[in-house]
């Protein structure tokens, strides 16, 4: 099939305190169903590291209409948009239990070898150009950013829970780093409607981290993270009502 879909239930650990599912872990489960479905169609994490490589995510933007709520069950459907020399692009559709769409997600991915961590054509991949739909996502691709200036809102240093299989920084923390620079009462107040990310440089443990973000409109945040003075990562949040 040139879609995958897998169904997931939202789990109370994962919820914040308003009862609905942790952006990173919303996240986190669109990267599974990714996931899965590259495994099931024969390129996934495992067949890479046979090849000496590995999938890292370029970018990445995600639209919500609401956000699945403890216990709730969601489905998430995935599929190859179109695959070029050095990257895809993998869309996402977020189902809620009734099958409603809640939310829409486009990603680019690109595959980097594990010891030079330069890009690796993906012509490597046998069979993977027959996977492309050319099925758009529903929503505009992801933003490229600019820089973000002032001051840093944040500073800390990369320990052991924050590294990944690649030995890398795992994408979901640079989604905390973006929503734990809002308070309580401004995330009882506002619901996330979209984001985007834009992933620089890879972060390494011991890297030492500055956070910085400007409102540049009402309810429209940019950020962006340096580490060791070296931009890692751009995002955007945009709040609704």
């Amino acid at each position: 099939m040139a879609t995958g879909k897998f169904e997931f239930q939202i789990e109370p650990q994962f919820v914040d305190f308003q009862t609905k599912v942790k952006l990173s872990h919303l996240i986190d489960l669109i990267l599974t169903a990714s996931g899965y479905d590259a495994d099931e169609k024969g390129f996934g994490i495992r067949h890479l590291h046979a090849l000496g490589g590995t999938w890292v995510l370029s970018r990445f933007a995600l639209e919500m209409s609401r956000f699945p709520k403890q216990y709730e069950k969601i489905s998430i459907e995935t599929w190859v948009q179109e695959v070029h020399t050095l990257n895809t692009i993998r869309n996402y559709r977020v189902y809620n239990d009734s099958g409603d769409v809640i939310g829409n997600s486009t990603s680019v991915w690109v595959m980097i070898n594990l010891e030079t961590r330069r890009p690796m054509e993906l012509k490597l991949l046998e069979g993977i150009h027959d996977f492309a739909t050319f099925q758009e996502s529903g929503i505009d691709r992801p933003l490229k950013l600019d820089t973000v200036g002032g001051a840093p809102i944040d500073e800390f240093s990369i320990k052991y829970t924050d590294i990944d299989i690649n030995q890398h920084v795992n994408t979901v923390h640079y989604l905390d780093w973006m929503v734990n620079s809002f308070s309580l009462d401004e995330h009882k107040a506002n619901s996330i409607r979209r984001i985007d990310v834009n992933f620089m440089n890879e972060v390494v443990f011991g890297n030492q981290i500055s956070v910085f973000k400007e409102e540049i409109e009402p309810n429209d945040f940019r950020f962006e993270a340096t580490a060791n003075g070296k931009t890692a990562f751009r995002g955007r949040l945009v709040f609704g009502g």
